[in-house]
């Protein structure tokens, strides 16, 4: 769909359509098809690669980061992080949030809250809310050596958000979890369990999945950890370097990539079963839906699996990061250089894109 044609219907199709994912022009309701959305609140196409896009639930909202000229994102080697509201065509920069891209942002499910990893020498990571317009750094107070970090996971609400915190050169030594009601900062897992390297948070926060990377022949492990018993989980035991994908929101699923396929571990059941032969990169945050990378030598094409029906939906090429999909896998936002997933993409750059699938 060109950008004339989506700019030209974006008034119609707020009122029919309110925060619903939003069709093309050219496009039948619930007809798979893909839509740019790192372009400006008129449509146009950007002058400079965008990268690292995330969605809202119900897929109003989508940020990326950008070094699009018309954004003002170009100076230096510096990036820009703007979120899209798919229903009006605004775009809004994120105060704060100037500085190289250490991490993909996140955003909490109401799409009112993203966190991101910013800074110009070291990595800090922030939570700004769409609501207030305000940009709040979360590292611990009382923690006077964690000087860095890096922003994780939002929780639904933004209630609640997991992030890695250190020193240089090692700025994710220990995870914490932080109320943005009262500030409090729980420590999950210390210095000596290893370099944390992703985290994922339940709705309420109680519970929270992480990576851990240490020294061995099994250098990469995935956790569980109940914030409120204290009790810990070693969720991809004996599947070999594991790798963190996503936590269910209600805190029974975990999805993870170990031995070259994916994985759901049912904490309830403590049943562990093999839902893919690739590694899954993103998940729906019910954990039904996954976007799994192409097989070894068959390019990048990603693909959407419903772990529930075993039903496959193609993407297209490109690169996904945890946060990408909406709640029920209607939309998938994902990063490619590809030049004829949409009309009339000839800005020579890696754009956002935002298949619906159904």
């Amino acid at each position: 769909m060109s950008s004339a044609g989506r700019v030209s219907v974006s008034a119609l199709l707020m009122a029919a359509l309110g925060a619903a994912a939003l069709p093309g022009a050219h496009a039948k309701p619930h007809e798979p098809h893909t839509e740019r959305v790192s372009t400006t609140s008129t449509g146009a196409q950007l002058d400079g690669p965008s990268h690292q896009g995330v969605i809202s639930d119900d897929g109003r909202y989508v940020a990326f980061y950008t070094k699009a000229a018309e954004f003002g994102c170009r100076e230096n080697t510096y990036t820009c992080l703007q979120v899209k509201d798919r229903a009006t065509g605004d775009v809004t920069a994120v105060p704060g949030a100037g500085g190289f891209s250490w991490a993909p942002p996140v955003i909490s499910g109401d799409g009112r809250h993203v966190g991101f990893t910013s800074g110009t020498k070291v990595p800090v990571p922030h939570l700004y809310d769409r609501a207030t317009g305000a940009t709040r750094p979360v590292l611990p107070a009382s923690d006077p050596e964690a000087s860095t970090g890096e922003m994780w996971s939002v929780s639904r609400d933004g209630g609640h958000v997991a992030y890695g915190a250190g020193s240089r050169p090692r700025p994710t030594q220990r995870l914490y979890v932080r109320s943005m009601a009262t500030g409090e900062n729980d420590l999950v897992s210390g210095e000596a369990d290893g370099v944390k390297e992703f985290a994922s948070l339940s709705a309420d926060g109680g519970r929270v999945a992480y990576q851990v990377r240490t020294a061995g022949e099994d250098p990469a492990d995935v956790f569980l950890r109940n914030r409120a018993t204290g009790e810990s989980v070693h969720v991809d035991k004996g599947l070999g370097e594991g790798r963190l994908v996503q936590l269910s929101e209600n805190g029974r699923y975990i999805l993870f990539a170990a031995d070259g396929g994916t994985y759901v571990r049912d904490m309830r059941t403590g049943r562990t079963r093999r839902v893919a032969d690739v590694p899954a990169r993103s998940a729906s945050r019910d954990v039904r839906h996954a976007v799994l990378t192409a097989a070894e030598g068959a390019g990048d094409g990603l693909t959407l699996l419903d772990l529930r029906t075993g039903r496959r939906s193609p993407v297209g090429p490109g690169r996904a990061v945890p946060g990408a999909v909406t709640a029920k896998g209607g939309a998938v936002a994902f990063t490619s250089e590809a030049t004829d997933l949409v009309p009339d993409d000839t800005n020579g750059d890696s754009d956002i894109f935002v298949r619906h699938t159904h």
